[in-house]
């Protein structure tokens, strides 16, 4: 089994690598393309809305075949709009190729989580198979930026595209060859993975997975200044240290994954736990080189290394359909975006200094643990109160999402 789960993975490191590319190589793109970096730094914003719209809008559609083929038909899709845009030379096209590829990622991963869950052996494995899939995210992190930097420096920016479109073909000739057949969902599991994505109480659950990974990247996307000029470190040793964060980050969520099956929740409390630690020493202490040092790699992991118990609460609730998951990986996206954006003008409004942006991932780490206790509050409800526990399981659940959308127009005005 675990050689196919490696195989899937090596599916999400290449659209992970692919959404890490053009930051690499955005002054040689801007130079060619003869625009400024900020034009070529939305085509990361347009992959990432891709990913997040356009991937369950894909999983919908392919819904009905079975997992393998849906997943091969994904990426022999996305590898055509990645082999198109080196030969484009305007940069709206290839803005709509970074849409359409980013739509495809989406889905490409959606459906590798929920192939992964097919796999597991039994219903208590899918956290594991989930991890084992997910490293793909930490495998592409830590070599996404140094490789498509390389290449575009030893050869061109449009030999990166080359590179990731030919891995994406070579993986579809592999998977073609070895991945297992599974039988595609019927009509009736078809229909109750849609009729799932109408219960509160997965949204609830969905909420967790957008605040928590949300609170890491909310940090973490502005590690580099924060290291640099704050703590003082050399270009050479951020490099280092973002390196061996993304190796933390990697071994953790193998760990994590061998206790998500039976300990979800103590693992988030206690990631969340470290998480508002960590970013919060960062933020008050980010002038001392030891602390930072040891505060990075801890947030490697307890950030995104929290994705396998995430997955399993959403599996306890919603299922493994390919819905279910694909836009459980969209809203983990948005989180992304949004923890991101916060993080932006938190430290605009704040004085332009990247220590404010510990203060944001820290505030929703508290978010994302407060939110997991409104859940696991209610369980203490038993017997004869079933019918009264999901209608107050269902009440609280909206009570969370109203207190995101409260949170989310007081920072509004800051973006």
């Amino acid at each position: 089994m675990k050689r196919h789960l490696f195989l899937l993975a090596l599916t999400i490191l290449i659209v992970v690598a692919s959404e890490l590319q053009v930051p690499a190589i955005m002054p040689e793109m801007a130079r060619d393309l003869g625009v400024d970096t900020g034009r070529i730094g939305l085509l990361v914003s347009f992959f990432a809305l891709g990913m997040a719209l356009g991937g369950p809008v894909i999983a919908y559609a392919l819904r009905h075949l079975p997992p393998k083929k849906a997943l091969l038909t994904v990426v022999a899709a996305y590898a055509i709009p990645e082999l198109l845009v080196p030969l484009v030379h305007d940069c709206w096209w290839v803005a709509l190729m970074r849409v359409l590829t980013g739509c495809l990622a989406g889905a490409a991963v959606g459906l590798s989580v929920a192939y992964a869950a097919r796999l597991a052996p039994s219903q208590s494995k899918i956290g594991e198979a989930v991890s084992i899939v997910l490293s793909g995210i930490m495998a592409g992190i830590v070599i996404g930026l140094p490789v498509s930097h390389f290449i575009a420096s030893r050869w061109n920016w449009q030999a990166t595209f080359y590179v990731l479109g030919a891995a994406a073909f070579l993986f579809f000739l592999l998977s073609l060859l070895t991945l297992p057949d599974r039988s595609a969902a019927s009509a009736d599991d078809s229909a109750q993975d849609l009729r799932n994505l109408r219960l509160p109480r997965l949204w609830s659950r969905y909420l967790v997975s957008f605040l928590t990974i949300g609170s890491a990247y909310a940090a973490f996307s502005y590690f580099t200044p924060l290291l640099e000029q704050n703590a003082g470190f050399s270009t050479d040793a951020t490099t280092l240290i973002l390196l061996a964060y993304g190796l933390c980050s990697l071994v953790g969520n193998l760990i994590v994954g061998k206790l998500a099956d039976n300990h979800a929740v103590g693992v988030l409390r206690f990631g969340h736990a470290l998480l508002f630690v960590s970013l919060g020493v960062l933020a008050i202490a980010s002038e001392s080189q030891p602390l930072v040092l040891t505060m990075v790699l801890i947030v490697g992991l307890a950030g995104v290394t929290m994705n396998p118990p995430l997955v399993t609460r959403v599996v306890e609730i919603g299922g493994s359909g390919n819905l279910v998951a694909t836009v459980h990986m969209s809203v983990i996206t948005l989180g992304i975006t949004v923890g991101t954006a916060v993080s932006a003008g938190t430290i605009s409004a704040f004085g332009d200094d990247p220590a404010v942006a510990m203060w944001t991932g820290s505030v929703f780490a508290l978010l994302a643990a407060a939110a997991l206790a409104f859940q696991t509050g209610r369980k203490r409800s038993t017997g004869p109160l079933r019918l009264t526990k999901q209608s107050h399981e269902d009440g609280q659940a909206r009570l969370e999402m109203t207190w995101l959308l409260v949170f989310w127009k007081w920072q509004w005005p800051l973006l």
